[in-house]
């Protein structure tokens, strides 16, 4: 009776232990503020409580996220670019990698992201022409009066953390031109909106699911980044495709 008894203690506490080392499962993500802010915050919750796994995303620029993936820091990487555009900047920048290209594993998880400019709630302009934006963020427009706003200064904040956002404001409303003025500079999305709601006569752009009730969203022509995208050494694993299926499937209900 005894040894019976020791015998199901003992697969209970096996079982037991298997359960926690379930429920310990985490995963590390490195990615792009605009992957990180438009597809994996939102569906971040749901997928913790539906899979007991930790989603652990960390935002920086698409660059950097493939480094660390290829670095061994992070177990999957995103990015709001397609494949061809990311592999194209790292060669621009001359950025080695210990992985070779192709053993990269690419997952389109959604469509591009939808972009805003966003000024401080209490600025009363409320459109801007292309042309517009074009001359506040090269410097040729400095006051807000010569826009349709109060006599103020212009302050431009900027992530320079995030360089696909800048890449797709700078397409829209550059013609590619890299921003080349005195900027504020934000550490990331959430801290460039923070940054607007402090100050009056700022003005910045940011994803569209990042837009709350502390800055005002101005009427522009359409701006999107390409589709965003997940990306792995090699197959991922049985963890990370969880995310993916989950992100594909029931995760769409929580992607703006």
């Amino acid at each position: 009776m005894k040894r019976a008894i020791t015998a199901v203690g003992i697969m209970a506490a096996l079982a037991a232990g298997a359960s926690m080392a379930l429920a310990a499962e985490s995963i590390t993500l490195i990615g792009g503020s605009t992957s990180i802010s438009t597809v994996i915050n939102p569906v971040k919750a749901a997928f913790e409580k539906k899979t007991g796994i930790t989603l652990n995303a960390t935002a920086v620029g698409s660059k950097i996220a493939l480094q660390k993936l290829d670095a061994g820091d992070a177990e999957v990487a995103t990015a709001g670019h397609t494949f061809e555009e990311l592999v194209g900047n790292i060669k621009k920048d001359k950025i080695a990698l210990k992985n070779s290209i192709e053993s990269l594993n690419v997952i389109k998880l959604a469509e591009p992201a939808n972009y805003a400019v966003i000024v401080n709630s209490a600025n009363p302009v409320t459109k801007l022409s292309k042309e517009q934006l074009e001359g506040i963020f090269t410097g040729k427009v400095t006051n807000w009066k010569d826009v349709g706003g109060k006599d103020s200064a212009i302050l431009c904040v900027v992530s320079n953390l995030s360089p696909g956002s800048n890449e797709v404001f700078a397409k829209t409303f550059l013609g590619g031109k890299k921003i080349a003025i005195d900027t504020l500079d934000a550490s990331n999305a959430a801290d460039l909106r923070q940054n607007i709601t402090s100050n009056p006569d700022s003005i910045g752009f940011l994803p569209s699911a990042m837009i709350d009730a502390s800055v005002k969203a101005v009427e522009t022509q359409p701006m999107k980044s390409s589709p965003i995208i997940m990306l792995t050494i090699g197959k991922p694993s049985a963890k990370v495709q969880k995310l993916a299926d989950f992100i594909l499937g029931e995760g769409k209900a929580f992607i703006k």
